[in-house]
């Protein structure tokens, strides 16, 4: 993988961790990345009421060379509403996008 690819999935994250912060005050978030190859997750826990919403993005879209950078990044987030399709998921499963 080159110092490129790297550099956009990194640039990816960081849009999606900031889209999931805002998207979703007052939780908590984490991550992991058990399968580095095939996915990445995030886990929002609710500091009050411990809620859980989850989603897990597939390693071919966080290293989507065409996606632009970081503005077609945020333009998938908010016209795909995650966040709405997040909350309706079930709270032991990953949303997968």
């Amino acid at each position: 993988m080159g110092d490129i690819s790297i550099e956009c999935i990194q640039q990816n994250l960081k849009v999606i961790r900031e889209y999931l912060l805002k998207a979703f005050p007052g939780f908590n978030l984490t991550e992991d990345t058990a399968e580095p190859s095939v996915c990445h997750r995030f886990t929002l826990t609710n500091a009050k009421t411990f809620e859980q919403i989850k989603l897990k993005v597939g390693w071919s879209r966080l290293s989507d060379l065409s996606s632009d950078g970081e503005m077609m990044m945020r333009r998938l987030l908010v016209n795909s509403d995650l966040a709405g399709k997040m909350r309706n998921e079930n709270n032991d499963q990953y949303y997968y996008w």
